[in-house]
């Protein structure tokens, strides 16, 4: 059977990239985002190739969640369906957000080259607008997508129930803590999904594709390797 004709190895190969990836690059673009220590004029001014990078990373981020959700989707098809579902729906709301966010940032760079105070007074007004409630519910949606998301892998077989616990930590605790909390946290709470989605990433690649199409049960999935996944 041809490549062409034969398409679990690019599914199964894109959704290990989207595990792996997505997560990576999001503990990558945050050292870059310039808005956290200053608002969108200051860090327009100040660095706007840093805020260029960061949002070329968000979307390459989210452009990756779409084929991670998938890999969760696929292997959770028997058990952990219905919270691999109601993941997916909730983690490609806040995959939006961040593509909107994208979009935020690559327009406020345009902000450098007006009157500072018309600017700020214009970046005020952005900022109090009630329309913003938007981008709040989908950056939340995200979180609760994940957590979702690991509770599913969980479910079907594919990690152990650290993953989803911590992942659900992460969510709960981004909710609770203020907008910008110390670096170290929030490195911390980023790596910590870089991880488990990470090593989801990793455990998909290392299928063969006629593992990819086996539906997973809870203790053990096959593998190339001949490991049991289920209590990683």
């Amino acid at each position: 059977m041809s490549a062409f004709s034969d398409a679990r190895r690019p599914r199964r190969i894109a959704s290990g990239i989207g595990l792996l990836g997505f997560g990576t690059l999001l503990l990558a673009q945050d050292p870059f985002d310039p808005t956290g220590d200053a608002g969108f004029y200051d860090a327009s001014v100040s660095h706007p190739e840093r805020l260029t990078v960061s949002a070329l990373i968000l979307l390459a981020s989210a452009v990756l969640t779409v084929p991670a959700i998938g890999g969760i989707i696929h292997q959770a098809r028997d058990r952990g369906s219905l919270l691999a579902h109601l993941g997916a729906l909730f983690t490609l709301l806040g995959a939006l957000g961040h593509m909107g966010l994208t979009t935020v940032y690559l327009v406020m760079r345009s902000l450098a080259g007006g009157d500072p105070a018309q600017m700020r007074a214009f970046e005020g007004r952005l900022n109090a607008d009630p329309a913003l409630v938007v981008f709040f519910v989908l950056l939340t949606s995200f979180g609760l997508g994940l957590a979702l998301l690991a509770w599913a892998a969980w479910r079907a077989g594919l990690i152990g129930w650290w993953a989803p616990a911590l992942i659900t930590f992460v969510a709960i605790a981004h909710n609770a803590l203020p907008d910008d909390p110390p670096i170290v946290v929030k490195l911390g709470a980023i790596g910590a999904i870089a991880v488990v989605f990470g090593r989801l990433g990793i455990r998909t690649l290392r299928l063969s594709d006629a593992d990819w199409d086996v539906t997973a049960t809870v203790g053990h999935q096959p593998a190339p390797t001949g490991r049991h996944y289920g209590r990683a």
